[in-house]
């Protein structure tokens, strides 16, 4: 019984309706998102991205992103499915575009350059069946344009909806890929 009204009044506060101000410049925060590939026609558990990353707030509301991921796809090949899997870093800025009054609804678009390893078929060229997979394993990097809806659940804990459209021109894979996701954001300090 302690414990669930120690968590009832831990939650009451974390989602307090004060609004100090927000967006200040020089806040840090942690950010965690998932994605699904757009281009996935299986089911999401063979199909999906993480990211891990750290926003850093600007002066004027826009903000720093620095971000690490894990992306797996996988293909159809006759009667199994071929894993891609992509290791990324990326590093972007984004303009706050729209927001309303009390900063709890924005916009953000943004711009990062991206540098990863992406592996097919676990590394492996040859098939089950005798075939030679041609894509190969290897560095890549391009950049990504990001659309971003977010809403403040309170002072210090964002949610948002996310798109992006990935463009690496030496992929083995396909130039252009995107995705869209959920993340939430916690800033510490």
């Amino acid at each position: 019984m302690e414990i669930r009204f120690i968590i009832v009044i831990g939650l009451m506060l974390l989602i307090s309706p004060i609004h100090a101000q927000r967006l200040l410049g020089g806040e840090t925060a942690i950010q965690l998102s998932g994605a699904i590939p757009t281009n996935s026609t299986d089911a999401i558990s063979e199909n999906f991205s993480f990211q891990l990353g750290v926003i850093t707030n600007t002066k004027k509301g826009n903000y720093w992103k620095f971000e690490s991921a894990y992306q797996r796809k996988t293909f159809d090949y006759k009667n199994q499915k071929l894993p891609y899997e992509f290791y990324n870093g990326n590093i972007g800025y984004f303009l706050q575009t729209f927001s309303n009054y009390q900063k709890n609804f924005l916009v953000y678009t943004g711009i990062s350059g991206i540098a990863g390893y992406e592996v097919f078929n676990n590394d492996t060229s040859l098939l089950q069946d005798g075939a030679t997979l041609n894509n190969r394993s290897g560095f890549v990097y391009g950049g990504k344009a990001t659309l971003s809806i977010e809403t403040y659940l309170s002072n210090r804990w964002v949610l948002f909806a996310f798109s992006e459209v990935n463009y690496i021109p030496k992929s083995e894979l396909a130039q252009w890929q995107s995705q869209f996701g959920i993340g939430t954001r916690i800033f510490i300090n």
